[in-house]
């Protein structure tokens, strides 16, 4: 960047260190709120005077209009087109011309600037005039430019010395543009009002600037609008905290520009630090509504010697202690102030925030009524959890809210979940064993304990738990024969005349399997009740659907057949002649050449059509995933097994990799284990 000498005029484009175009292209400016910009000079002009030092500050605001066809009594329902801002403040010296004259500059850093606001100037505006009367080095100058979004940002700019004078600076904002111009008010006390709210903390604090606002003939005194229109909105209350006195003042502040509730923590009668309240205080909605359902947006204002002597050097915080760890008994820390204001401040707006808790609580239940019963017999013991849930949140927000109050309330239940599965069964351990253990955890917990489905739930989270172990290496570092993980999921050698419901687990592959006409478990085709074959092969699981009462073939007691088979886990020394593929495609062959039974148990043909369902159960090893390109199956998306359709068989083939077996059999009971608060037990296969 050019450095100027300050005696030299010049008359000349100056280059500023950014893109202007692009970043005003970029400024995050709501239509909705016009008046950010004429804040973002005002702001300025604050920040100027209180740089000078003097105590005779003042800021002049005019307000630019479209010429009335009218009267002057007219003026005020004729459109803004800009705005004058004047301040006898510091001035565009050369440190805060640099500073004007850099995007996203640290010059404010500390005030909680962001060096992007003169930007909102030409995202609402045509262009911005701007003259300046400083003294610099003993000597008065006068500086004077334009800025505008052109590759040169700032243009004509000129700094001449002048006589001796007063300090002042004009920042006019010319051209405003239709869009904002359309949702800026138009009255003048309107806009006085939004400026006093936006800058409440100056008006409180002690020494305030004198803001007036001229429209015309007419003006507007803005602390003469704060003493009479905002005093009486302020609330001031006495408390104490660790023993010292602390003064708060509550305000309700309708400025549609204001967005959010707010803590500042004041030293001196001026804000240091200023913190959000959404969150912090129960109920709290984006905006509240007061006694005549007006909206309005809470901020409280916190004074104590205490603050006033712990503000540090730069006035960006306070030296308190944050806690009280780490130190020898402070007498008072920030994070007890700050519990006591919340407190107070929780109470105040109690008139104004108990419709919203009614409103919520009518929410929950509706929610809980129709998506949520899980949560109904812990609703009254999530007060904290209701208490962030806004009532136009979606179901699927609210979800998320009573379950995170759910994990709360079940921490210790799943703490010692979490140490049953440290402390799991070996090998050697019989399944009946770490059942039995895995019920005495159920039976801890009171809300699940009484209910026949949650304890089946319950059989379901040991049986994945117990699966889970049965896939990994034993002490030998040999995996287990897949023999262990097919009576896992039924009973080798058995049929489903010999096993009941409770002591089978078919749901592991397909809920649908546990309704079945018959299922044969390790035994030749030729055993089948529901068949007449000669075929001596043995599927590992054979599964008869239940016939649908539409069903063309009426007749036939099984509307499809399922066909389960197993593979080592791990398994990849396959022989030809061991191809799952090719040995499920054999079985479909026999069971089509012989003959189905009737109900009455005659024998009839086996219909063409007759639909397969064919799994095949194993780790995914290269020689399977070449024979299942081999076969023209389709990967899955999650690369845990294959699947397709095979016209001739007229079966659907799946090969699920017991990863996948266990990963998805997990997710379809995730929100009964949720509800009975079990441990989540996820273990690497």
């Amino acid at each position: 960047m050019t450095t100027l000498n300050d005696n030299e005029s010049r008359s000349r484009g100056f280059r500023m260190n950014t893109d202007v175009v692009g970043r005003v292209r970029n400024v995050p400016l709501p239509v909705s709120k016009p008046l950010l910009p004429l804040f973002e000079a005002v702001m300025n002009s604050i920040h100027a005077i209180e740089d000078s030092g003097r105590k005779d500050g003042r800021i002049d605001i005019e307000v630019h209009r479209e010429p009335s066809l009218f009267s002057e009594e007219d003026r005020s329902s004729a459109d803004v087109i800009g705005f004058e801002v004047k301040d006898n403040g510091v001035g565009f010296d050369e440190k805060n011309f640099e500073a004007f004259s850099t995007s996203d500059t640290t010059h404010k850093a500390n005030r909680g600037g962001k060096g992007i606001g003169r930007f909102m100037w030409l995202a609402a505006f045509e262009s911005v005039e701007i003259d300046s009367v400083f003294g610099t080095k003993g000597s008065t100058q006068f500086r004077k430019f334009a800025f505008c979004a052109r590759k040169s940002g700032i243009e004509n700019m000129t700094c001449v010395p002048v006589q001796s004078q007063e300090p002042v600076t004009i920042v006019r904002l010319n051209g405003f543009k239709e869009k904002f111009q359309k949702q800026c008010p138009k009255r003048l006390d309107t806009i006085a009002v939004f400026i006093v709210e936006e800058f409440l903390e100056y008006f409180i604090g002690p020494n305030p600037p004198v803001i007036t606002m001229h429209d015309g003939d007419d003006s507007a005194d803005l602390t003469e609008i704060f003493e009479t229109g905002m005093v009486p909105r302020i609330d001031r209350a006495n408390i104490s905290i660790g023993g010292s006195s602390f003064e708060l003042l509550h305000v309700r502040l309708y400025s549609n520009h204001i967005t959010d509730h707010r803590l500042y923590l004041c030293a001196h009668g001026r804000a240091v630090v200023q913190e959000k309240l959404t969150g912090r205080i129960p109920n709290l909605l984006r905006r509240l509504q007061d006694e005549e359902q007006k909206d309005f947006v809470y901020a409280v204002y916190v004074n104590s010697p205490v603050l006033d002597e712990s503000v540090n050097a730069h006035r960006t915080g306070f030296t308190l202690p944050e806690d009280s760890e780490g130190f020898l008994a402070p007498e008072i820390t920030m994070a007890e102030i700050r519990s006591g204001v919340l407190a107070a401040c929780k109470t105040f707006l109690g008139p104004y925030t108990a419709p919203i808790a009614q409103r919520k609580r009518n929410r929950v239940e509706k929610f809980v009524e129709t998506d949520g019963a899980m949560y109904r017999p812990i609703l009254n013991r999530l007060g904290n959890q209701i208490d962030a849930i806004d009532p136009e949140d979606s179901d699927d927000e609210i979800d998320r809210q009573l379950y995170a109050g759910y994990q709360v309330l079940q921490g210790k239940l799943r703490s010692e979940g979490q140490e049953l599965l440290r402390t799991a069964t070996n090998d050697e351990e019989s399944f009946a064993e770490y059942e039995e253990r895995f019920k005495s955890y159920f039976e801890k917990s009171s809300e699940i304990n009484k209910s026949d489905l949650a304890r089946y739930v319950c059989h379901r989270k040991a049986i994945l738990d117990f699966l889970s172990r049965q896939l990994t290496l034993n002490d030998k570092q040999k995996y287990k024969t897949e023999d262990r993980i097919h009576s896992i999921i039924f009973p080798r050698g058995k049929t489903s005349d010999d096993v009941l419901f409770e002591e089978h687990n078919l749901w592991l592959i397909d809920e649908r399997l546990a309704f079945h006409v018959f299922l044969s478990s390790d035994q030749p085709i030729k055993k089948a009740a529901v068949l007449e074959s000669t075929s001596k092969k043995e599927p590992d699981i054979m599964v008869f659907d239940r016939t649908l009462a539409l069903s063309e073939n009426a007749e036939v007691p099984f509307s499809s057949i399922t066909l389960i088979e197993f593979k080592k886990p791990q398994r990849d020394d396959y022989s030809e002649n061991e191809n799952p593929f090719v040995q499920i495609a054999n079985y479909i062959n026999e069971i089509r050449d012989g003959k189905a039974k009737t109900i009455e148990g005659r024998p009839i043909p086996v219909p063409p059509n007759l639909p397969f369902y064919s799994y095949i159960v194993c780790d995914v090893t290269p020689r399977l995933k070449t024979w299942a390109y081999h076969f023209e199956l389709q990967e899955t998306p999650d690369g845990l097994g294959f699947f397709g359709y095979k016209r001739h068989y007229n079966s659907y083939f799946e090969l699920i990799s017991y990863e996948k077996l266990v990963a998805d059999a997990q997710k379809r009971n995730k929100a009964f284990f949720h509800h009975l608060g079990l441990p989540s037990g996820k273990r690497k296969i």
